[in-house]
Order: structure tokens, then C-alpha cells, then sequence
């Protein structure tokens, strides 16, 4: 078996092990207590956010969540691809992450911080951020039985948790955009 035919048939049972979990997702994920716990997070999230957000600083914020949605959904499925931890009861079963909490709790979380004590360390708020984020968030989402580390510590999570914080920081403070040249 050549090179090109072992991938088409490692494809083949990928897809046919998907199907498995998304049959799986319909028959037993989906509308339970966890899902729509999933489902409320992401929405009193956002409401939270559009609340309580500084108007003025709207865009800049947003900036910083786009990145940290990116930046999370790009590690947080790597981590499931590598086989450092997995998600039981997605919301969306076609993404290899947590959704909830890529797109809806991260983001959220950093830009209220941000915006809170602007002038505030932005280390510590990282630091602050990331122990928090990973001493607590993780172990109420494994207790709550949605997120199963199989190689992964708690503390590895902080130094991700701090960077990711810290360039979405960067990303609102940083002078504005210069304009585009037209040619």
C-alpha cells in the first residue's frame, strides 16, 4: 500500500468515526442539563458583555476578543487533535473544542478585564487571569464532567492563559491603525 492510499484509508475511518460521534451527539448530547448549560453560557455571556462594555471602546475590545476567540479555538482543538484532553458534551459537535468557552467565555472574560482598572498592571491581571482560569475554570468544567484531561496539568494551562491575555492587552493599547493607502 503506497503513501497516498494510506491516507485515504486513515481519512475513511476518520470520517467514519465522526459520524460515530455525531450520531452519538444526537442521541445523547443533545438537549441535556450539559448542553443547554453550554448554550446559556455562551448567550449570558455576550449579554453580559453587550451590557456592560465601555461603548467607547467597543471596537478596540473586539479586536482583543477576535484574537482571543482565535487563539483559543486554534489551541483548545489541537489540544483535543493531540490527545491532551477532550470535550464530552459539545454544543456543536463539528468543532474539536469547547465552543462555550472559546467563543463566548474566554473572549468575554478578557475584555472585561481589560477594561476594568485599565491603568492596572496588565501583568498581574494575566497572572491573575491565568491562575484563576486554570485552577478554577478547568476543574469546574471537569467536575461538571464536559472536559476530560488525559496529558495535560492544570499548570501548564497558566503560561497560555497569561500570553493570550496579554496580546489581546497589547491589542487594545496599542496606537490605532494607521489609515489605507489607496493606489
Amino acid at each position: 500500500m503506497n503513501t497516498l492510499q494510506k491516507i485515504d484509508q486513515i481519512n475513511v475511518q476518520q470520517s467514519e468515526l465522526y459520524n460515530q460521534i455525531i450520531d452519538l451527539w444526537f442521541q445523547e448530547v443533545l438537549f441535556t442539563w450539559r448542553w443547554w448549560v453550554g448554550v446559556a453560557l455562551t448567550f449570558f455571556s455576550w449579554l453580559f458583555w453587550i451590557v456592560y462594555h465601555k461603548k467607547e471602546s467597543r471596537y478596540r475590545l473586539l479586536n482583543a476578543g477576535f484574537f482571543v476567540m482565535t487563539a483559543s479555538l486554534i489551541l483548545d482543538s489541537l489540544g483535543v487533535q493531540l490527545g491532551l484532553w477532550s470535550y464530552r458534551f459539545e454544543v456543536i459537535p463539528f468543532i474539536l473544542a469547547y465552543l462555550p468557552y472559546n467563543l463566548a467565555l474566554m473572549p468575554v472574560v478578557v475584555m472585561s478585564l481589560i477594561q476594568f482598572k485599565p491603568h492596572f498592571s496588565p501583568l498581574i491581571k494575566s497572572i491573575v487571569f491565568g491562575v484563576l482560569t486554570a485552577y478554577v475554570g478547568e476543574p469546574l468544567v471537569y467536575f461538571l464532567k464536559v472536559y476530560n484531561p488525559y496529558n495535560w496539568q492544570y499548570f501548564f494551562s497558566v503560561p497560555i492563559y497569561m500570553l493570550i491575555y496579554l496580546i489581546a492587552n497589547w491589542l487594545t493599547t496599542r496606537e490605532a491603525y494607521g489609515t489605507i493607502k489607496w493606489y
